[in-house]
Formats: C-alpha cells, sequence, structure tokens
C-alpha cells in the first residue's frame, strides 16, 4: 500500500422490520413515480431492497417513494437498513443548484416536518448495502 493510498471503512447496515410511524422523511416523493412503484411492489408481492435509516432519528435517508407506497399498500412494518448517519462513511450531496445539503440539515428537514423538494438529495456510502428482498404479505 502506498502512502497516499486511502482505506474505505464499511459502513455498518443493521436489518430490521421498522414500525413504520417510527420513520419520518426528509424528501418529498415525485406521485408519478410513486405510483408506478406502488403497482410494481404490489405486483411482484415483494419489496426486493430495504430503505435506509438513520438508526438514531428515524429519518429515511434511501427509500422514500418505497416507503410510502408500502404504506399505501398498508404495511405496518418496513425493511430497512438502520446506519449510524454520522459514520464518516456516508455522504452526503446535492442535486438541485441552489439548495446547499448537509447531514445536520437532511435530518433537521426530516424532524421538522418541513422536507426538501424530490430528489433533492444524494447519499453515498463505499458499499452498497445487498438487496434482502422482504414479501409483501410479511410487513402488513
Amino acid at each position: 500500500m502506498t502512502p497516499s493510498a486511502t482505506l474505505q471503512r464499511a459502513v455498518i447496515y443493521h436489518f430490521a422490520l421498522v414500525d413504520a410511524r417510527r420513520l419520518t422523511a426528509h424528501e418529498e416523493v415525485d406521485e408519478d413515480h410513486l405510483v408506478e412503484l406502488t403497482a410494481e411492489i404490489l405486483r411482484d408481492g415483494i419489496l426486493r431492497q430495504p430503505v435506509l435509516v438513520d438508526s438514531e432519528s428515524g429519518v429515511i435517508l434511501d427509500g422514500h417513494h418505497r416507503v410510502r407506497a408500502l404504506k399505501t399498500l398498508g404495511c405496518s412494518l418496513i425493511p430497512a437498513y438502520l446506519v449510524d448517519y454520522s459514520d464518516s462513511g456516508i455522504e452526503v450531496w446535492p442535486r438541485r443548484p441552489g439548495i446547499p445539503v448537509d447531514k445536520e440539515g437532511v435530518v433537521k428537514a426530516g424532524l421538522s416536518g418541513l422536507p426538501y423538494p424530490p430528489k433533492t438529495t444524494r447519499h453515498e456510502w463505499p458499499l452498497p448495502p445487498e438487496a434482502r428482498p422482504v414479501s409483501l404479505s410479511s410487513l402488513k
């Protein structure tokens, strides 16, 4: 290893079925995409990829449309990977010009009930979490 090489620390993902009432959104959803995704999940009968959630605050980091789709389908449990959002391996970037974002702002947007517009933030982590399909029937 060269002196300039850096080691990437893996983010630790804890899988859980989370009470849907515990989760809060930091972004609004695109209604057209929500309709399409809800139909897809209903047709397939599974959610393929869990959402990502800050374990401390319950703020959704990735998966706003999946959470809303599952709630629309009457699910009380949401498959989620819970992460420590303060972990330096998780980064957030703005997607919309003129709307600055940072981790503190993401949590504040979620907890305040004043979410950003859809697709305002982009979260990145060194290693993406694995798919973990869960049947729709087990989430009701």
